[in-house]
């Protein structure tokens, strides 16, 4: 499966995050927005967890409506893991759900995302719904580094020298990919 057409079988598995989810602890809160143009969290990214493509979910919010999807790809067992996620951006916040294939049911959970506004960075933390599992998720462009060297993937260039798209994206976007 291509990655367009996961990330439109992702809005299909994926609920809107519940910006109300979770708040019980610090741990789970982002920090507050700041204002941020939306577009600059758009198209794709190197992680900690792969590959990451970020795209405006149009079918649930419309053209601008801060409503996002998106899907990570990394390697398990020498196969593809691909996981989806999708959500509402608040100025440079993202808060979402998440959904990853795993042996019986799928794993699933919340997080969120913090972009620097400048559009080259993010960082956050994702937990699982049962909350038995949380991590940090950092990601950057290709044109810019890890702000951490210990959040680089483990795995020597997983993605297999492909370019990354920079900032902007195409004015045309989403439907150019």
């Amino acid at each position: 499966m291509g990655l367009a057409a996961a990330v439109l079988w992702a809005g299909a598995c994926v609920q809107p995050a519940d910006p109300n989810y979770p708040t019980s602890t610090g741990l789970y809160q982002p920090p507050q927005p700041q204002a941020m143009e939306a577009p600059r969290t758009l198209g794709l990214w190197k992680s900690n967890f792969g590959a990451v493509k970020l795209e405006e979910d149009v079918q649930r919010g419309g053209p601008g409506g801060g409503q996002l999807q998106g899907v990570w790809v990394y390697q398990r067992n020498g196969a593809d893991v691909i996981g989806y996620f999708a959500g509402k951006l608040e100025g440079n916040v993202l808060r979402f759900t998440w959904q990853e294939p795993s042996d019986g049911a799928p794993l699933v959970g919340a997080g969120y995302l913090v972009f620097e506004t400048s559009g080259q960075r993010f960082s956050g933390r994702w937990w699982t719904t049962a909350r038995d599992r949380m991590g940090e998720w950092t990601g950057w462009r290709a044109n810019a580094q890890p702000a951490d060297p210990n959040a680089a993937p483990a795995q020597p260039d997983p993605y297999g020298g492909q370019g990354y798209g920079a900032y902007p994206p195409p004015t045309d976007y989403p439907n150019s990919y």
